[in-house]
């Protein structure tokens, strides 16, 4: 009975983890300079002093072909 039990936990196994492929990924995901700047450059202007700390920077998405 145990290695009925143990042959189909392990065929189950096998049958999810063969669902789990990986494809190469097409996109990659990267801090936008664009946005940063436009950020320090309010801090910049503004009447008030400020400094900014980015906790998650701003990220775009940009085709693995195209990263620097």
């Amino acid at each position: 009975m145990k290695t009925k039990l143990f042959s189909l936990a392990a065929s189950l196994l096998i049958v999810a983890l063969a669902g789990c492929s990986t494809a190469p990924a097409k996109y990659t995901y990267v801090v936008d300079p664009d946005l940063t700047e436009q950020a320090d450059n309010l801090t910049r202007t503004s009447a008030h002093n400020g400094h900014v700390v980015w906790v998650n920077p701003p990220m775009k998405r940009v085709p693995v072909s195209e990263q620097k």
